[in-house]
């Protein structure tokens, strides 16, 4: 079992400088910029049509050079993502799929197979809900299904085994001075309604043998034991993973790293922002695009995937899709 551990592989890394010369997205957390626009060459014949679904696979930010080189004061920054979908907009969204109201944009740089055989790699996936669920309602378990079978798409592998899965749930951010009661009891209820449904879903892939390790992100320890519990009284796994952006709290407490020893979760530090991707982000980056489409459609979640040659210690892909809807 692991007490703590710096994330070398995981999807969850995403802390990047701009390797591409644009200055955009979030800088330093959650404080938003304006996203640099920049004109298509030509404009798409559809670009003023109103879709009701879009999926973007960005391209391979290990090679494209979005991923760029590390900066602490980057660290918490959605600025590889921005960049990523702006590079995929402004190369591919002349050659998108059309199929009734959505729409399909894809690098395809990200496409493919993975050289060689599947054993070699370890695959890690990070799953970011965008919006919350209405009062009473959960998360919708749909788009998860909708997420894999997606990044099966981008990495051409049917009935994928994902070594590491990360549930990234809407505004959670990590609090080192903990809940009190009323706080506590309010997540019990967010757990059992808006959460449960999903992570049984997981469970279910992770008993299956579909997922190798499950995890969430910004969890304290009463979180987790809240999720634990409800894991485990629905029939479903206790978490297995907790990430936690270390820009939240300079020292992890110790209650934290005690209850992750004993119960065999691992922590991992990360760099993503709590907000990956704001509709209004999103919508700047549509608009020299997809006009139309940027004033109505909705980001709904963003993956984040990563293949790891385990015997090389060598990230050889790394790239997001984006789904959203009206």
């Amino acid at each position: 079992m692991t007490a703590l551990s710096s994330e070398a592989h995981p999807a969850g890394n995403g802390h990047s400088a701009n390797g591409n010369g644009y200055h955009n997205g979030y800088t330093n957390g959650s404080t938003p910029v304006a996203v640099a626009t920049a004109a298509p060459t030509t404009s798409a014949p559809f670009a003023n049509d109103a879709f009701t679904h879009l999926t973007l696979y960005t391209g391979n930010t290990m090679r494209t050079g979005t991923t760029g080189q590390l900066n602490t004061s980057l660290k918490k920054s959605n600025q590889e993502l921005v960049s990523a979908v702006q590079d995929s907009l402004l190369y591919s969204v002349n050659t998108a799929r059309i199929k009734g109201g959505a729409i399909t944009i894809t690098d395809e740089t990200s496409l493919g197979p993975l050289e060689g055989d599947r054993s070699l790699y370890e695959i890690t996936v990070k799953m970011f809900y965008l919006s919350e669920p209405e009062s009473g309602k959960s998360l919708d378990v749909g788009l998860l299904s909708t997420a894999i079978a997606e990044l099966e798409a981008a990495l051409g592998i049917a009935d994928i085994k994902l070594d590491h899965f990360i549930l990234s749930l809407p505004h959670q951010s990590f609090d080192e001075n903990g809940l009190d009661d009323a706080e506590v009891e309010a997540f019990k209820t967010e757990v059992e309604t808006a959460v449960l449904p999903v992570w049984k879903k997981l469970s279910e892939l992770r008993q299956s043998g579909r997922i190798g390790r499950v995890g969430v992100a910004e969890f304290s320890k009463q979180q987790l034991e809240v999720l634990k519990e409800a894991a485990l009284a629905a029939g479903a796994v206790a978490p297995e993973v907790n990430q936690v952006n270390l820009q939240d709290c300079c020292v992890l407490p110790k209650d934290l790293i005690n209850y992750s020893k004993d119960q065999g979760i691992e922590l991992l530090t990360h760099g993503d922002s709590t907000e990956i991707l704001p509709k209004t982000t999103f919508s700047s980056l549509l608009q020299p695009h997809l006009p139309k489409a940027a004033s109505t459609l909705t980001p709904n979640f963003v993956l984040k995937y990563s293949a790891f040659i385990t015997c090389r210690g060598l990230i050889t892909k790394k790239g997001y899709i984006v789904d959203a809807s009206a």
